[in-house]
């Protein structure tokens, strides 16, 4: 017997449901909260950041890719998001208050949706991994081209920004929102295949 029919073949209050269901509600809970906090942050950071970037006459292909993958990386982090509060809450919920094992979700469902919301966040975390690469090559140049001992800069534009530092903390941000989503859904994954 495996675990998919042993899951369903369990009436609907069964201990084992209640606790994948209670399971499934307290993380998605978790995650959507936490995602959101720390997804608000990187989207500020990077909504500041990016018209003054943008401004500036000398804009880089780093400074161009490091704020394209910054900006994919939040909007992945949207999709993980979602999938935290319209999908893993809502899968819980059904299962708590299902009448009848046909009322409720399969399990491999279940499953291939967190997969899937773990694909999205992996996807978002190398992107996001990928703008704060480029961010931090872009200041480590900038910063190797400022003489040693020099107290007078000839150019303005040799020096570090706080704006390149806002970009690089909102890439950062976003990486730790995404690592946080892949640790709670594999935790999900953990606690509904056990």
């Amino acid at each position: 017997m495996n675990k998919d029919s042993e899951i369903t073949s369990f009436s609907p209050s069964s201990p084992a449901v209640k606790k994948v269901a209670s399971t499934l509600i307290l993380l998605g809970n978790l995650g959507f909260w936490l995602q959101l906090l720390l997804g608000i942050v990187s989207l500020m950071l990077l909504l500041f950041s990016t018209p003054l970037l943008g401004s500036n006459s000398k804009t880089s292909g780093n400074e161009n890719l490091a704020l394209f993958c910054a900006t994919i990386g939040v909007l992945t982090l949207a999709l993980s998001i979602f999938f935290f509060f319209r999908r893993y809450i809502s899968i819980g919920k059904s299962l708590k208050n299902a009448r009848s094992s046909s009322d409720r979700p399969n399990k491999k469902f279940t499953i291939r949706l967190i997969r899937l919301g773990l694909t999205s966040n992996l996807a978002g975390m190398f992107i996001a991994i990928i703008g704060a690469e480029a961010f931090a090559g872009l200041l480590y140049q900038k910063a190797s081209l400022i003489p040693t001992g020099s107290t007078t800069i000839f150019q303005p534009s040799q020096l570090i920004n706080s704006v390149e530092i806002m970009a690089l903390l909102a890439n950062i941000h976003t990486i730790f929102s995404h690592f946080a989503g892949i640790t709670l859904g594999l935790i999900l994954l953990e606690r509904i295949n056990k």
